[in-house]
């Protein structure tokens, strides 16, 4: 039982530093204003293993937080993008960047949101926001974006997603008790 306490601890102390890196040094979480709409950001740790698609313990909180925010302050429609860094064959990353969307949907429709609101697609490599030549711009490179469309930031509250590093820490004592 303490080894399992130990392993769950040090998970939930992985995802409170994913969720908590500092704006504008590579964080894991960004929502800004788009010509298309609102962009909420994710990097793939949060959500994802490396190469998989099942969505993390901790990616779950940040769905919950997404669902909630869809399904209270905008009737707008939603486009998931999954995106990869170019590591592995183009046809391997554009399946898991299609597969990876499609469970990000999955997981909002689980949680309320209207299948219909949802576009799902995968972009594999073919997107990059960064270098792809260093491990960061590759690590910057495997994200999902969920676009609001046509919403305005403003609409959506000062902290559209609340306090996510909290929410980790509530998950991680629930875990625990």
């Amino acid at each position: 039982m303490p080894l399992i306490r130990l392993v769950l601890c040090s998970l939930g102390i992985a995802l409170l530093a994913a969720c908590a890196t500092p704006a504008g040094n590579g964080n894991d979480v960004n929502i800004s204003q788009t010509s298309r709409g609102v962009e909420i950001r994710s990097s793939d740790s949060i959500l994802f293993e490396p190469g998989k698609f099942e969505i993390k313990p901790g990616g779950a909180v940040f769905l919950d937080k997404v669902a909630n925010l869809l399904n209270t302050r905008t009737r707008n429609n939603v486009i998931i993008e999954g995106h990869t860094d170019n590591t592995g064959s183009r046809q391997l990353n554009q399946d898991l960047s299609d597969v990876r969307a499609l469970s990000v949907m999955k997981g909002l429709v689980d949680r309320g949101v209207a299948k219909n609101r949802i576009k799902a697609v995968g972009y594999g490599m073919s997107r990059p926001i960064a270098d792809n030549g260093s491990a960061e711009g590759r690590r910057l490179n495997r994200r999902t974006d969920i676009i609001i469309v046509g919403e305005k930031q403003e609409n959506m509250g000062k902290d559209p997603l609340g306090d996510l590093v909290k929410s980790v820490v509530d998950f991680s004592k629930r875990i625990f008790n």
